[in-house]
């Protein structure tokens, strides 16, 4: 059974479904601390306006950055992101089909980070109609760290596949999971390229522009395989 890892993410890009919808449990890792930073994409994500300008949206943090992911606090002002979400699909081609669902994202106000993270991936497993199941890393009692946490955590759930990015594979601990029996696969997927260019969009953009059906298409080549798709 395949197994990914990942913190909670805002509308997630396109290589974070491939690996959903290429695993059988997802495990959402909000029982680590919060982490914000230029290079980290867990809290914002990024769209693409009608004349090809990239525009990161950010979920506002109220509080400490040293809460756990569970109670990384809300800043009022995240809900404007609809509008902007809207300007920029609103005449793609199937954004009918997604719109509802990405309005019930934004419909009530919410306490933290998380719980918009988590409506997020909820409203897009059920337009992609995700086979696998999700499961909250705090649920499981886990309390390693690193490496070892990505390897506890899988073997709770009964894993016998870690399927992991490059980044996360470096800090392993390769042995165990070869003493386990546990196999560890790195995602080598390239992501789908946008109308004006841009790699790797959230998963918003492929909804809208090739509707549910062709992006569980385009999500569901193999993890490991090098094709691109182009979606201009």
């Amino acid at each position: 059974m395949r197994v990914a890892i990942l913190q909670p993410t805002y509308w997630a890009r396109t290589h974070v479904w491939n690996r959903i919808l290429s695993s059988q449990v997802f495990i959402w890792l909000d029982s680590v601390q919060f982490s914000r930073s230029p290079t980290k994409w867990e809290d914002r994500t990024i769209i693409e306006s009608p004349d090809g300008r990239s525009i990161v949206l950010r979920l506002p943090l109220r509080g400490s950055r040293r809460a756990l992911w569970s109670e990384a606090g809300l800043n009022e002002g995240w809900r404007k992101h609809l509008t902007s979400i809207s300007r920029c699909y609103s005449r793609r081609p199937y954004w009918k089909a997604i719109s509802e669902v990405v309005d019930g994202v934004y419909d009530s106000d919410a306490e933290t980070i998380d719980s918009v993270c988590w409506r997020t991936l909820t409203a897009v497993a059920s337009v992609l109609d995700a086979p696998c199941c999700f499961v909250r890393s705090s649920s499981l009692g886990v309390t390693s760290t690193k490496g070892d946490l990505m390897l506890d955590l899988v073997q709770a759930v009964g894993g016998t596949s870690y399927l992991t990015g490059a980044p996360g594979a470096a800090y392993l601990p390769r042995e165990r999971f070869a003493k386990l029996a546990i196999g560890i696969e790195v995602q080598d997927w390239q992501a789908p390229v946008t109308r004006h260019g841009l790699v790797n969009p959230s998963i918003i953009d492929l909804l809208a522009n090739v509707g549910p059906e062709g992006a569980r298409k385009v999500l569901s080549r193999s993890p490991t395989s090098a094709g691109q798709d182009d979606l201009r």
